[in-house]
């Protein structure tokens, strides 16, 4: 694990997922089980919401037992099984207990003698090197726990893809099997592999994959990280622009904000600065991503040398940079190589988007991880391809891209929300892309209008036919109301209208949303507009 999980006062945020967990906890005791399955990138916070749920979890009737599963001897995963249960059984009881197995055993075999039994059943099999017996004994623990004490057991798997490598042959055939008959035992998977846990579930799981709720964890939402940023950075004051700049740049991914909001405050309290400006974050920007010895720059490394096998990395990687760069199309992608077949390129494009590195949205490729982009381009991608090794020149080189992404999110953000939007329909040219799971095609405007009502902004979009796409852009939250104003706005035009948009800014209640659904009136909300932004190489927008 790359830093240490936020528990207590060091969490924040994520008052949603944590909800879902404790009421998915009450049903259990009430007889209802439902599993739950978080997914997410890496760094997005999920084992952070693992570990407040569990310091938070308070209730003596149910035992927890949290495991993250690491690539290790299958021994090592048995004895952290058991020596968390046996511990966290001990400690409802508010007895003492030690962290080590044989005096665990010692002090619960008065208490649970056929759970303890049942326990040197699974480590005779496994002594025996009857690893698959003593697998599906393992996991039934908590059944006979039950039986025996009335308490029902919340398993946690951290990083539950990792199960196949305990060498345990067909590890969710068996997981399945067993997970099928208990009843009072709740199971909360996570994976940072967002892919593979979700074929695991589908297909290794099959018969099951309607018992797990799945959870998406991504970065904090706007306010969340502005908090987040204005705690983190109290002593001194950082202006807007500035503030909103890291938000975007982060993606509000918990642990880039973390660590960069501390190195920042470490260079400013070492310069004894009141105020942090543009040279700061520069500063730790180049401490944490250019530096070898940096923080975000070793995960990287790691990373790059984790995920490639050393004969493949090179070819991959090549891609990688591609769209790192903003080649992000097949054909684009030909084009940086060269190559006037971008067909060749397919099939190293889906194995980037298997390994959860980059996404597929219609036509388009984008690296998951924003801040992870803008290493690959700014630091691995020059640091390979220059020339002449001058460090001081190279460094230099990245403050000056530091800088410039600095300056062109602040121009942009002078202006109008409208205006971003605007902008971002001139650049559609035919493309497909995906929006809440379907595939649109995105025309190409030869014009757009703007005009200003009440309470949102109309945009008149005119194709090459002279068939009309109509966007109504509302920053507060859209109600049943606006939608019938909206509809009644191009009644009179309606042979002209080939789309009607409500941008949804702010959200939209669930009578509208019905009623826009109805009247075939698509509804972008600001996850939507950012997600195409983003295709079109353009900032997120922050709604302040």
């Amino acid at each position: 694990m790359l830093s240490e999980p936020a528990v207590d006062k060091a969490f924040f945020g994520r008052e949603k997922i944590l909800g879902i967990l404790e009421k998915r906890v009450n049903a259990l005791k009430g007889g209802y089980r439902q599993n739950v399955a978080l997914t997410g990138q890496m760094l997005a916070g999920k084992s952070s919401i693992l570990h407040q749920f569990l310091h938070t979890l308070k209730d003596r009737s149910l035992i927890p037992i949290y495991i993250e599963v690491v690539e290790e001897p299958f021994s090592s995963f048995v004895d952290k099984f058991i020596a968390t249960l046996l511990y966290n059984y001990l400690i409802s009881l508010e007895l003492e207990a030690e962290k080590d197995l044989s005096n665990l055993m010692e002090k619960a075999e008065p208490l649970i003698p056929h759970t303890t039994l049942a326990i040197k059943k699974v480590k005779s099999e496994l002594s025996r090197k009857n690893y698959n017996d003593a697998y599906r004994k393992l996991l039934n623990l908590t059944s006979t726990l039950k039986e025996e004490t009335g308490k029902s057991c919340v398993v946690i798997l951290d990083e539950f893809h990792n199960l196949e490598f305990l060498k345990i042959k067909k590890p969710y055939l068996h997981f399945g099997k067993i997970m099928m008959i208990q009843k009072d035992t709740m199971y909360i998977v996570s994976s940072s592999q967002k892919n593979t846990i979700k074929k695991i579930l589908s297909e290794k799981l099959a018969l099951l994959y309607g018992n797990f709720e799945i959870i998406e964890v991504s970065g904090f939402d706007n306010k969340t990280a502005r908090a987040f940023l204005e705690e983190k950075l109290q002593s001194c004051t950082i202006g807007q622009g500035h503030l909103e700049y890291l938000i975007d740049f982060t993606d509000r991914n918990p642990f880039y904000l973390d660590a960069i909001s501390k190195k920042i405050a470490e260079i400013a309290n070492s310069r004894r600065l009141i105020s942090i400006g543009e040279d700061v974050i520069i500063e730790a920007f180049t401490s944490l991503m250019y530096n070898t010895n940096g923080t975000i720059n070793q995960y990287f490394t790691n990373n790059i040398m984790n995920l490639f096998e050393k004969g493949l990395r090179e070819d991959y990687l090549d891609v990688l940079i591609a769209v790192a760069c903003g080649f992000n199309t097949l054909k684009d992608i030909a084009r940086w190589f060269d190559k006037k077949n971008p067909g060749g390129f397919t099939r190293k494009t889906s194995h980037l988007a298997e390994l959860d590195i980059v996404y597929k949205n219609g036509v388009f490729y984008e690296v998951f991880d924003k801040v992870f982009k803008f290493w690959l381009k700014t630091v691995y991608h020059k640091k390979k391809t220059s020339l002449v090794d001058d460090i001081v020149s190279r460094t230099n080189d990245f403050k000056e891209d530091v800088k410039d992404d600095i300056d062109e999110y602040l121009t942009e953000r002078q202006k109008d929300i409208t205006e971003h939007i605007k902008e971002l329909l001139l650049l559609f040219n035919g493309e497909v892309v995906e929006i809440e799971k379907r595939h649109r095609k995105l025309p190409r405007f030869v014009n757009v209008e703007s005009e200003k009502r009440e309470k949102c902004v109309d945009l008149v979009a005119c194709q090459l036919s002279h068939k009309y796409w109509v966007f109504q852009v509302g920053r507060d939250k859209t109600d049943e109301l606006a939608i019938l104003n909206f509809i009644e706005r191009y009644y009179p035009m309606r042979d002209k209208v080939a789309k009607k948009i409500c941008v949804a800014l702010g959200g939209i209640d669930s009578n509208a949303l019905l009623l826009a659904k109805e009247r075939n009136i698509w509804v972008w909300n600001l996850e939507n507009i950012n997600a195409i932004l983003r295709l079109y190489k353009k900032h997120d927008l922050i709604c302040r």
